[in-house]
């Protein structure tokens, strides 16, 4: 499959889309990673029960995690007037097809979360699996239902409608490659640890492949959901069965080996535009971009570094 190429646009369209995109960026960056960390840091001074209360807890934070990411993302959809079904139609995608991605995407995120993990863990900055924006998996949270439905089904959706839906197809007007790009990079930094970001960017540029070539994201939103659901159910596997496990991950890897040799795995092809690195001068650039990506760091930075 090879994507068609894009309109030229001007600089100044490009500047003044890139400015808007960011602004977006910005709201979300406020409302999901930086007003929790503060939010949980005050209630654990003046409220403390309430964070000792779970799932009232968690009740708030899915109250903020949903608003803060569905306005932003919707107000960039409406600003791009992107139809909802440009990136959420049905997908001819088969059974086998979903079983051969879903399988070599495992492999490759969970590679890469163990090699991340190995380097990261030198300097003190390792964690335990990936997981999605806003949550880790820590064992005190994995008994709360409203946080497990919260990782296993409500964040893999919101992720894919904001990262491989509006973000990526809003910035593919520019090029389907700089579009793909860019929404990994976003969205490896907006999973505030270190350790997770290598793989992240992973995950989003394969499953904004996917996305590219099914034209939707279902396919991606069911993979994403196996994967936290496989993740969370290695967290609370029995260490007595876990250690069997590692058979299983072996014969998945060596299937997917299979997968990718034979030709079975195949992913999406896109045309290098010419005038991409000015393109991405002007995104990588542009102040609210850029303020969007250290707000970002900055979320990350307190979550590592700054103890509640």
């Amino acid at each position: 499959m090879t994507a068609k190429r894009e309109h030229k646009v001007s600089k100044k369209t490009a500047r003044r889309d890139f400015t808007t995109v960011g602004a977006f960026l910005i709201v979300y960056s406020l409302i999901v990673l930086i007003i929790p960390y503060f939010l949980r840091s005050f209630l654990a001074l003046t409220s403390p029960e309430i964070v000792s209360d779970n799932l009232f807890y968690y009740g708030i934070y899915f109250i903020i995690i949903l608003f803060g990411t569905l306005l932003p993302f919707f107000m960039m959809r409406k600003y791009a007037k992107l139809p909802f079904k440009k990136f959420n139609h049905g997908s001819s995608i088969s059974f086998v097809e979903i079983m051969v991605q879903t399988i070599v995407f495992f492999t490759a995120s969970l590679v890469l979360t163990y090699l991340s993990n190995i380097v990261f863990t030198r300097f003190g900055l390792g964690d335990k699996l990936i997981a999605g924006i806003g949550f880790s998996y820590e064992g005190n949270n994995l008994n709360n239902w409203l946080y497990v439905f919260m990782l296993v089904l409500v964040s893999p959706i919101l992720e894919e409608y904001a990262f491989r839906g509006v973000l990526m197809h809003t910035l593919s007007k520019y090029g389907k490659l700089f579009g793909l790009i860019a929404s990994s990079i976003i969205f490896a930094l907006a999973h505030v640890n270190f350790a997770e970001m290598l793989p992240a960017f992973a995950m989003g540029y394969l499953l904004g492949g996917i996305t590219l070539r099914y034209k939707s994201i279902r396919p991606t939103i069911i993979i994403h959901i196996l994967f936290n659901l496989f993740i969370y159910g290695l967290c609370i596997l029995p260490s007595s069965i876990a250690q069997y496990m590692a058979y299983g991950l072996v014969a998945v890897f060596v299937l997917s080996l299979y997968f990718i040799v034979s030709g079975k795995f195949q992913g999406v092809q896109i045309v290098t535009l010419r005038n991409s690195r000015i393109t991405n001068t002007l995104f990588y650039t542009s102040w609210t971009v850029v303020l969007a990506m250290i707000l970002m760091i900055v979320s990350t930075c307190l979550r590592t570094f700054v103890a509640l």
